[in-house]
């Protein structure tokens, strides 16, 4: 396939010159060149306006211009057209500088032959397209670039503003979970508090008017002059008064045991696991570490004698053990409460999976009243290998509420 014939804008002031250059690439029929010729910058400037051309050849000594001012010139009046620059001076920092001012070739006359100088020209023209395609791609990378920089910056803003907006939400959830723990704390509190009123309104004051019953039966029924009938029915009222405070003793001590707020948590488990050991028939090897450092906070008290509670009603409920074990161990930044059994045990996770029953029940409110005072419980449990309940509670809880118990006094 024949290449296509290139339209080449010759500035040339010499006609001989001009003349002899075009034969030189156009004789013996090679043709593939299409010349305009222009013998000033000032006619070569105006053929530029008004046509379009693949290459300039141009002579550096016009009439109008002359030296590194021409080619200044023209690259500054034609930024995009491959030139090829001609000189009768063999001066190298000449080619050098036109060089730097992105001339695509520099010939020196009458060194240059036809076959070189349509080379140079075919040279220039593939040299300034590769330019052109280059700056084209480089222009086409930076869009490209500053389009990417810009999608990143948005995202990035989007990011931002989502994460701003997570972050709210966090603190917002966050803030309503401490809110939702201080409330069940506050209602742990004072489900405590009233338990201990009805324990105390139950042992002082229904205890007391029992009392004053049995001993008025009893001075009825030795009553000489009481009738056998008076003396049977006064002795039947005896014992159901003896029953009824036996009964309201018990109700007393599982609402709030006196033992705990007189004598500590270490008095009132002790006390606990002997009158359960005595009602299951199972025994209760109790053991504590740690306790003489003094009492805890009644929060901390509470928790763990719950927790010890609950542990032992499912103990006495499922488990069909033949011995617990309770051991509660005070550490330098922790409570530990353990309950073990060498009962049937169960599987743990199943339980936790299923739905809410009367014992995953129990199981989680030993969960819930651990974190409320900031610790945990984990139970570890398989069937036929017993059951063991472990209760981890931090002992700043006793700063926080001395804080607490501070700042309401205030």
């Amino acid at each position: 396939m024949e290449a296509a014939e290139v339209s080449v804008l010759l500035v040339e002031d010499s006609p001989s010159d001009a003349i002899l250059l075009q034969e030189a690439l156009t004789g013996d029929g090679r043709g593939g060149f299409n010349f305009t010729v222009a013998e000033t910058w000032a006619e070569a400037g105006a053929q530029l306006k008004g046509k379009t051309f693949d290459v300039l050849l141009l002579d550096l000594s016009l009439p109008d211009s002359s030296g590194r001012e021409t080619f200044v010139r023209a690259r500054a009046e034609a930024p995009h057209l491959p030139i090829v620059v001609m000189t009768g001076q063999a001066d190298e920092s000449v080619g050098l500088e036109a060089v730097r001012h992105g001339i695509q070739d520099y010939l020196i006359k009458g060194q240059a032959f036809g076959l070189q100088t349509a080379r140079a020209i075919r040279y220039a023209i593939e040299r300034k397209q590769a330019e052109m395609a280059l700056k084209q791609a480089e222009a086409s990378l930076q869009r490209e670039r500053d389009q990417l920089e810009e999608r990143v910056r948005e995202r990035t803003a989007e990011l931002s503003k989502a994460n701003r907006a997570l972050e709210a939400e966090i603190a917002r959830r966050a803030h309503a979970e401490d809110a939702h723990r201080e409330v069940l704390r506050r209602l742990a509190a004072a489900e405590e508090t009233e338990r201990g009123r009805v324990s105390r309104e139950l042992h002082d004051r229904l205890g007391q008017d029992l009392t004053a019953i049995k001993l008025g039966l009893q001075i009825v029924r030795k009553r000489r002059a009481c009738p056998p009938a008076v003396r049977q029915s006064a002795c039947k009222l005896e014992k159901l008064a003896d029953s009824l405070m036996r009964d309201t003793h018990r109700l007393a001590w599982e609402l709030r045991p006196a033992a705990l707020d007189d004598f500590g948590l270490e008095m009132a488990l002790r006390r606990y696991a002997e009158e359960w050991a005595a009602l299951s028939g199972v025994p209760v090897d109790f053991h504590s570490q740690g306790t003489t450092a003094g009492r805890l906070v009644p929060e901390l008290e509470t928790t763990l004698y719950r927790i010890t509670r609950e542990a032992l009603t499912n103990v006495f409920r499922h488990a069909e053990a033949q011995r617990v074990s309770v051991l509660l161990e005070r550490r330098a930044d922790r409570v530990l409460l353990i309950v073990e059994d060498d009962g049937k045990g169960f599987d743990a996770a199943a339980v936790f999976k299923a739905p809410a029953t009367g014992g995953r029940l129990g199981l989680l409110g030993m969960q819930e009243r651990a974190a409320l005072a900031g610790g945990a419980v984990e139970i570890e449990s398989n069937p036929g290998a017993g059951t063991t309940v472990f209760a981890r509670l931090p002992l700043a809880l006793e700063t926080e509420a001395s804080r607490t118990t501070t700042d309401e006094h205030r």
